[in-house]
This record gives C-alpha cells, structure tokens and sequence, in this order.
C-alpha cells in the first residue's frame, strides 16, 4: 500500500512537471522565442512605432529572423526597440542596415523589416544601433486622402457649373446646330490634307535634291565633291585677300593725299584771307595789284627799247662785223 502511494506521488510529481513544461513551452511559443536556439540584441531608433509592442517579429526579405524584446520611450522624438536577432544573421547583416516597420498583411500586427544598405560595411554585432526610416502613418494617409476628397470635390462642382453653363448656352447651341459649320470643317479638312500632301511632295523633292547633291550630280554636287577645286578656292581666296590689302593701302594713301591737299588748300585759303604773300596781295590788295601791274606795263616798254637798240648795234658799224661772224657760224 505504501509503494502505491509513493509511485501515484511520483506519477503526480511527473504529470505535474510535464503540465509545467508544456505551459512554459507554450508561453515561449506566444512570445516567439527559439528554444533551440540563441540570439543576441540590436537596437533601432525610431520617431514613432506606430503600433508595435513586443512580441512582434523581426524579417529580413520576408524571412522570420528574430522577435521585438522590448519598446523604450526615450523621448519625445525617439523610441528606442530592442531586437531580439538569431545568431546566423550574424554574418548576413550589416552594421548599416535599415530597419523599417511594416504590417503583416493588411490588418495584420506590426513587424519589424530589416532592409540591407548599398554601401559595403561591417557584419552586424551585439549592441549595434540601426538606424529607422520614417514609415508613411495611417493618419497622414488618412489627411492626405481627405484633402484630395476635398479637392476632387471642388474640381467636380467646377465641372458640374461648366456643364450647366454650356447646356444653358444658346450661342453652344447654335454653333452646334449650324450645318454650314460642319462643312466648313469638312472643306478646311480637305485643305489640310491637300497642303499635307504637296508639302510631303515638297519634301520628296527636296530629298532628292540633296541625294543628287550627295552623289555629285549637278553643278552645286560637283563643287562639294570636287576635290581639286579647293586649292583653286583657297589660291583665289588668297588673290582677293592680297587686292584687298592693296586696296586698303591704296585707300590709306588716297586718305594721306587727300589730307595733304586739303592742307594745301586751307594754307592757300589762309594765305590768300590773312596772308602777306604775292597771292594775298594779287587778289586781295587792289594798290599792289595796279602796282604790279603798272610794273608789267613798264617791263613790256622797257624789252622793246631793248629789242630797238639791239637792233640798231646791230646795224652799227663797230659791231656789225661781231654780229655777222656770229650769223656765219650759227649757220
């Protein structure tokens, strides 16, 4: 009888542990702690979680790799989470990778994605701070989306006053009903479609044009793929250069002659207006012009009594003889 008791005391202690160990298995599998496995801490700041409590599951590409240990109000602007990362991520994550919260499904509880940087950097270790992005909230979305309600609103009441308008518009109406309109329509279509085709006739021509121009026919084809023309071009190109040069020179000399004559004449003005020379006083001076004059008259009078006297020595009988030896050897 006593054996029974202490085997029904070890059979109640043994059920009793298992209950313990089943509910202690169950508790860690609500939490979403490995059993089998260890982990090892990282941090995340964040502005606002938005929900998230611990408990909640840390992925990476979808992938369950770690649970939320615990969220910490730091202040009012940060909230510290803990995260509770298996130990094979170790040499998966990096020390610059950022961490996200997002929704399992639509409705679903709060996770916590891990997102790989594109700058190479160290493996992640215990302790590592990660940096938190700012996720989109509910409530923005919530304003966002009554302020475009908002705006489709008024968009649609303009719509709704524009249309009434226009159904209240007998102006509308007659253009609308006007059959003469719709012809001329029909004959300005008929136009454009004329003018389209002569300018695409137009532009054929034009291509060929230039084909033949690219093939070297004609005289303008001739000259762009005549290569021995370019140094008969360039030979009179340097022509021209040296006749323009020599007419700039001769220009500058024309200049210089021009600005000596025009000196000249303003020294003969200037003479002739203010002077004392012989032509101040020939055409200014009336005294010493009759004086000249007079004087002229004078030596006129004078050369005949010569021309006379000479004449008569001539016939003198002291130097008749000089004169005719003289007329003999001028003969």
């Amino acid at each position: 009888m006593a054996n029974r008791s202490i085997d029904n005391l070890k059979l109640g202690a043994f059920v009793l542990s298992g209950l313990v160990l089943l509910v202690l298995f169950l508790y860690l599998l609500s939490k979403n702690q490995s059993i089998f496995s260890s982990r090892f801490e990282v941090k995340a700041h964040f502005e606002h979680v938005n929900g998230l409590v611990a408990g909640n599951n840390v992925r990476v590409s979808g992938i369950v790799v770690g649970i939320v240990e615990e969220v910490r109000l730091v202040n009012d602007t940060l909230v510290e989470v803990t995260l509770g990362i298996d130990e094979a991520m170790r040499t998966v994550l990096r020390k610059n990778a950022l961490a996200t919260i997002g929704t399992d499904g639509l409705i679903g509880n709060r996770v916590v994605n891990l997102l790989p940087a594109e700058a190479a950097a160290a493996f992640i270790d215990a302790g590592d701070v990660l940096q938190g992005q700012k996720e989109v909230s509910t409530e923005e979305m919530l304003r966002t989306l009554d302020q475009t309600n908002s705006n489709v609103l008024a968009i649609s009441q303009g719509l709704i006053q524009t249309i009434e308008r226009i159904n209240n518009s007998t102006q509308l109406a007659n253009l609308l009903n006007d059959e003469s309109l719709s012809r001329d329509l029909k004959a300005a279509l008929s136009n454009l479609r004329l003018a389209t085709a002569a300018a695409s006739g137009t532009m054929t021509d034009v291509q060929t044009i230039v084909g033949g121009i690219r093939a070297g026919e004609g005289s303008v084809g001739a000259l762009l793929r005549d290569t021995g023309l370019l140094p008969e071009l360039q030979q009179a190109m340097r022509k021209l250069q040296s006749v323009e040069n020599q007419a700039d020179h001769l220009a500058q000399r024309m200049a210089a002659l021009v600005q000596e004559v025009d000196g000249a004449v303003q020294d003969v003005s200037a003479d002739l207006n203010q002077g004392q020379g012989p032509a101040h006083l020939l055409l200014k001076d009336s005294l010493s012009a009759a004086r000249l004059q007079n004087s002229l008259g004078n030596l006129e009078a004078g050369t005949a009594r010569f021309n006379e006297n000479m004449e008569a020595l001539k016939h003198n009988v002291l130097f008749r003889r000089y004169f005719k030896k003289q007329a003999r050897q001028k003969n």
